[in-house]
């Protein structure tokens, strides 16, 4: 990417109606990233790690979500 995403989903750079309930928001955040890992057996540890990146803003976790996408996509999940 060469910009900060501005959404979780793609479109990365397609803003999307603001969630002004934190809580909510934080949840869109981890579900975005779960969706990312589909078929990746996850631990303990993984979930409180994607519960801590959740806490992140809209920028951090949409490039980590762009980035395990495009991974995926370049065949680097086998």
């Amino acid at each position: 990417m060469h910009t900060a995403p501005v959404s979780v989903r793609t479109p990365f750079g397609l803003r999307r109606p603001l969630i002004h309930d934190p809580a909510r928001s934080r949840l869109d955040r981890l579900n975005a990233l779960a969706r990312s890992l589909v078929g990746v057996e996850l631990g303990t540890y993984d979930r409180r790690m994607l519960d801590w990146l959740a806490g992140w803003g809209t920028p951090a976790v949409g490039i980590l979500v762009s980035l395990l996408r495009r991974a995926r996509l370049a065949g680097g999940a086998r």
